[in-house]
């Protein structure tokens, strides 16, 4: 049968190396800009330039000295405020007490900086800021993401990218390296998937392992690497036996 007895990628017609190649070059690229959403994403958390271990702590276990709130306008949401007197308003009224009796001017900022993404009737993130009651569940302690947004994103997460890992390995399946080799490469992308939403469960309940997230995302783009550069050399590099 063909897969069991497979004689290179390097077999395949031009047609079937075109198709195969475009969807591995644009496998490659679709990763560059989900890496691109993660940094610009978590970056601006801990309101320190660049992705560190304190964004990934602050993200998932949360930044437990401030209110949720504070956390976002301080971080990821400083620059959807529209002006600095608006992020001025909010910060002032959370200093103050944050009481439902001053959040007049609040509701203001929010329907001129915020409602465009967190109204009811669009709720970005499940985020509604519409009036003092929406808004009071974020005026908590900051624990980080929610168990019901780890379900969420854990589940979407693991089907898309367990799909695009088996057509990746199912194509690299067909190279003319050893088996042994292949089993490794196989075992490392599907580790490395457990890993990574893994990782965000470990760094929800403890602060202190929040560097695997970091480690479960490089294992994920290490087996994205090899298996689409791999695959491409054995198509277009490796000589016919």
């Amino acid at each position: 049968m063909f897969w069991k007895e497979s004689k290179g990628l390097n077999t395949l017609s031009k047609s079937s190396k075109t198709a195969v190649t475009a969807f591995l070059i644009l496998t490659g690229i679709a990763y560059i800009f989900g890496f691109a959403n993660i940094y610009l994403t978590y970056s601006p958390v801990d309101e320190v330039k660049g992705l560190s271990i304190n964004d990934i702590r602050f993200a998932f276990y949360g930044k437990r000295e401030v209110t949720t709130l504070e956390k976002s306008i301080d971080g990821s949401m400083r620059e959807h405020f529209a002006s600095d007197a608006e992020y001025n308003t909010v910060k002032a009224w959370i200093a103050s007490g944050a009481e439902e009796k001053d959040f007049e001017p609040v509701k203001s900022v929010f329907q001129n900086s915020c409602l465009t993404c967190h109204a009811a009737d669009i709720a970005v993130a499940d985020v509604v800021l519409e009036n003092f009651k929406d808004v009071e569940p974020y005026l908590q302690q900051d624990t980080g993401k929610s168990i019901s947004r780890l379900v969420s994103v854990s589940h979407t997460h693991l089907f898309a990218i367990l799909t695009v890992i088996f057509i990746l390995t199912f194509i690299f399946s067909f190279t003319k390296f050893p088996e042994g080799f292949k089993q490794f490469i196989y075992g490392l992308a599907y580790f490395a998937v457990a890993l990574d939403i893994g990782s965000w469960w470990l760094a929800k309940s403890s602060a202190g392992l929040a560097p695997f997230v970091l480690i479960g995302g490089a294992l994920v783009a290490v087996s994205f690497a090899l298996l689409i550069l791999l695959s491409l050399y054995d198509m277009w590099v490796r000589k016919k036996a």
